[in-house]
């Protein structure tokens, strides 16, 4: 496990491929021609040279082996990790110069392209928690409740008042007329984002799948925009926060923005490219009918009809087990769309059969 977050490190993607293929004995020669893929190619990816495999790649070697839903979500998990390392730099909405604080993912500062040490934990979390209430900042009280729970020290405030005070120093000091933390009514703590010209991944990815809903047209390659932003569990390294209502509440909105991707991928002829970002969500809310239910539509649009019911039968079964409850609507109504063939290539064979003109 890592010292800062107490988390067992992920297997690298590489890794996984290479032992999942073995459970299946299958050799890299043959794996490598049923997904119609070099044996070079797949060495290199199974020994970590690749630095970031295009997605419709894992998805073939994961079909040809046969994998399951589980596997395939441990998969998923693996290959956007790849991605954070692999594409740390530059990242959508980011600019070079000025300062830009980024909280979808572990924590971190950068000042004109550099990172910047931030301190111990809980200094650490006072700035993820203003980042996470950009417009109406915090109270000093919600600070300290976050930091000590029901029984803070003593020293509590002048605590507070130093790391706030230490956190301006490290982001920059005063910028023109503004500091970087502003103080309201000497006990609310607000980060001046538009004074300073302080950028946030969390405004950006908000604005982001604002847009999107608002124009179907680019709604793709703006929600594909959005959810590239995020590295990871929101303040990722920083356990004080976690399970925080403002943490949840983000995360929620990262899996409407997968949805809302799923639900326009399909009619946009591009189903794969959601698959990552929906097994990942799956994976993290394994009870959500609703995203479960769009896993099951997308692989049936990219021809992956018995992963789909594989999808359904899994969840049946934990529903069953854990809460003694048949699936609700949305999930029944998915597995009827794919037993009939209502998506995916079949449905459209049959309606180019259906109209295409006698001869």
């Amino acid at each position: 496990m890592t010292r800062e977050t107490g988390k067992t490190p992920r297997t690298g993607m590489g890794s996984l491929l290479k032992r999942y293929r073995e459970g299946h004995g299958v050799t890299q020669r043959e794996l490598a021609a049923a997904a119609g893929m070099s044996i070079g190619a797949l060495r290199d990816l199974e020994q970590g040279r690749t630095r970031f495999p295009r997605w419709g790649i894992v998805e073939e070697l994961a079909a040809v082996l046969g994998l399951g839903h589980a596997q395939r979500a441990e998969l998923t998990q693996a290959w956007r990790a790849t991605g954070t390392v692999t594409r740390r730099r530059p990242r959508p909405g980011r600019r070079i110069g000025g300062l830009r604080i980024e909280i979808l993912g572990p924590l971190t500062v950068w000042r004109d392209g550099t990172p910047i040490a931030l301190g111990p934990a809980r200094q650490r979390a006072v700035l993820g928690m203003l980042a996470l209430h950009p417009e109406t900042g915090l109270h000093r009280d919600a600070l300290i409740d976050l930091l000590w729970g029901e029984q803070p020290p003593a020293s509590a405030v002048p605590e507070v008042q130093g790391y706030v005070s230490r956190l301006r120093t490290i982001m920059g000091g005063r910028t023109g007329n503004a500091e970087p933390i502003t103080t309201v009514g000497g006990c609310r703590y607000h980060l001046a984002l538009g004074a300073c010209g302080i950028q946030l991944d969390l405004s950006a990815f908000q604005q982001a799948t604002r847009d999107a809903r608002a124009d179907p047209v680019r709604a793709c390659e703006l929600y594909e925009q959005a959810l590239g932003m995020w590295r990871g569990d929101i303040l990722a390294d920083i356990d004080l926060v976690r399970g925080h209502p403002a943490v949840v509440q983000v995360a929620r909105q990262r899996a409407e923005a997968v949805l809302g991707y799923a639900k326009a991928a399909v009619p946009a002829g591009i189903p794969g490219r959601v698959l990552p970002h929906l097994r990942d969500l799956c994976a993290q809310e394994p009870l959500d009918e609703q995203a479960h239910a769009q896993l099951m539509i997308l692989l049936a649009a990219t021809g992956q009809q018995a992963a789909a019911l594989e999808v359904f039968a899994a969840l049946r079964e934990l529903l069953d087990r854990e809460f003694g409850i048949d699936p609700s609507p949305v999930l029944t109504r998915a597995q009827d769309l794919v037993l009939r063939q209502q998506i995916g290539p079949q449905a459209d064979r049959k309606r180019s059969e259906v109209t295409a003109p006698s001869v």
